[in-house]
């Protein structure tokens, strides 16, 4: 890791001094030095026993730990970066349920357009088959996609068959 080599030229650094010499994000950097400050590699004076991450401050000193010793023959500093790398996950997944809706609720309007009406059960085969392709489509999706159709009055349940769904041109 780079912050540790900085450490090969100064017994002691500053947050900030780490973060000019390298060039890391501060949010980064932070997480870095956290995991570096948990595994007891690295400490500071300013930061007591029980800290998150958010208690590291730019004008902190850290310096390495002279002593440091561990029962493990190797230690892994690899440790998953949390937080900016599941809020980009959790918003790719959001975008990625968006798209899904709108792929499903336009497959459905292009099957009822083309047959006017269907059976509730045969619409959704027939959705699943063709988006097969694509992805999984989650029948309780599917039925919310029905029902905002039938908001928006692109589609109507027959009035003597429910089970029976209109294409509204």
């Amino acid at each position: 890791m780079i912050v540790l080599l900085l450490f090969n030229e100064n017994i002691k650094l500053t947050v900030e001094g780490i973060r000019d010499k390298t060039q890391i994000r501060p949010e980064l950097l932070v997480q870095v030095l956290y995991s570096l400050l948990e595994s007891k590699i690295l400490l500071s004076k300013e930061i007591t026993e029980n800290f998150q991450d958010h208690d590291i401050q730019m004008n902190h000193t850290i310096e390495l730990t002279k002593n440091f010793t561990s029962k493990k023959i190797r230690i892994n500093l690899n440790v998953p970066l949390r937080s900016i790398e599941q809020q980009d996950l959790e918003c790719l997944n959001i975008s990625i349920d968006k798209d899904r809706y709108l792929v499903i609720q336009a497959m459905i309007v292009r099957i009822m357009k083309q047959q006017q009406s269907l059976k509730h059960s045969l619409l959704m085969q027939e959705i699943i088959e063709k988006l097969s392709l694509r992805f999984k489509p989650e029948i309780s999706l599917i039925k919310q996609c029905i029902g905002i159709l039938i908001d928006k009055e692109y589609l109507k349940r027959d009035s003597n068959d429910k089970d029976i769904l209109h294409y509204l041109a």
